[in-house]
């Protein structure tokens, strides 16, 4: 019972992260584009679980999956905030990487074991 409440309540703060991020991205990247890139941050990770095979198991797996999930928000944000394009805090990108890191880190420790585990088969 205990872990049904739990990975409710996980499912439900995943899809309130993911309307949040979708919110926030529209304003960047418009509709297309806020789309594309919350789908990004879930299949990235799992191709990377594809190309990694039979190695994408485990504890390992599943933080380098959190990490590809998070290089997937970070660094296209990183390289706009480089190139010094319009004020950060008017687009709220912090708000944005606050948001949109952690779920994007859930997703890839989630999808890059099961990529692993469907190239196995």
């Amino acid at each position: 019972m205990k872990r049904t409440v739990w990975g409710t309540l996980g499912v439900v703060a995943m899809g309130a992260a993911g309307v949040a991020s979708l919110s926030l991205l529209d304003e960047w990247v418009g509709d297309w584009g806020a789309s594309l890139w919350l789908v990004g941050a879930f299949m990235v990770p799992f191709l990377t679980g594809i190309a990694w095979g039979a190695g994408a198991v485990g504890r390992r797996a599943v933080a380098a999956g959190a990490a590809v999930g998070a290089l997937v928000v970070l660094a296209p944000g990183l390289g706009y905030a480089l190139v010094r394009g319009p004020d950060l805090a008017e687009l709220r990108l912090p708000l944005l990487w606050a948001v949109f890191t952690p779920l994007a880190m859930a997703q890839g420790a989630i999808t890059l074991p099961i990529g692993g585990s469907a190239r196995r088969r």
